[in-house]
């Protein structure tokens, strides 16, 4: 974790790419700690772990594979908790490839826990086959249906109609997710910022964490209420 100097205004929950502590897309709290200083402030920065590929999703039948249930559950609960009597921040998701689809998944399934959802060249907005990995860790069928991120987007439009809750981002390998993702947020009426300024390699890269920290922050002042208001 990246603790901030100053009182903490946030939590951002940057989600991972790998199981485990792979690094072979790099190092999310290593290129975070890289970025300019006004971009960290005031931020708690998280970088959760698990043992199978993280989609963030809870298989059928396994109870040693609740990934989705250990984030909310288990995850946001502890970090909240170190902040001792501090009032609760706001809970934000970060995320890019496999880690921007389950931003965008956790953000429709638990609107009033997450705030905001910014993602990076995110996996699974287009139509093509689900992954491999995706089908091994929800178990069968009808999960991958309830995890289908444009499925999720419809089903809970709704909820995410009210704010401009969500930055899309790219472009790194995954341009044709950006545009059906852009395109399919546009007809279902949801407010976000769709954003093509941060070509980077696909990997965790300050590249593209700088531009989608920038949208997280702006989104974050046009959903919640100033700082001042926050502290009443």
């Amino acid at each position: 974790m990246i603790w901030p100097e100053q009182r903490v205004r946030r939590v951002v929950l940057a989600l991972p790419v790998e199981k485990g502590d792979g690094r072979k897309y790099g190092h999310s709290l290593a290129e975070i700690g890289r970025l300019p200083a006004h971009l960290r402030e005031g931020t708690v920065f998280a970088a959760p772990t698990f043992s199978q590929s993280p989609w963030l999703v809870n298989h059928a039948t396994r109870a040693d594979c609740q990934q989705e249930d250990h984030l909310v559950r288990v995850v946001v609960p502890t970090v909240l908790a170190l902040l001792g009597g501090q009032d609760r921040p706001p809970v934000h998701l970060l995320g890019f490839s496999k880690g921007g689809f389950a931003a965008l998944n956790l953000l429709t399934r638990h609107p009033d826990l997450f705030a905001v959802a910014s993602v990076w060249d995110a996996s699974l907005l287009s139509d093509r086959p689900p992954h491999p990995q995706l089908a091994e860790v929800v178990g069968c069928t009808a999960r991958l249906d309830e995890y289908d991120v444009r499925q999720n987007l419809r089903r809970h439009a709704r909820a995410l109609q009210g704010a401009r809750r969500i930055a899309l981002g790219g472009i790194g390998t995954l341009e044709a997710d950006w545009t059906a993702g852009r395109r399919l947020l546009e007809a279902l009426g949801i407010p976000h910022d769709a954003y093509r300024d941060a070509s980077a390699d696909h990997r965790w890269d300050t590249a593209w964490l700088a531009p989608a920290i920038q949208h997280l922050l702006a989104l974050e002042a046009g959903f919640l209420p100033g700082p001042s208001a926050r502290e009443e």
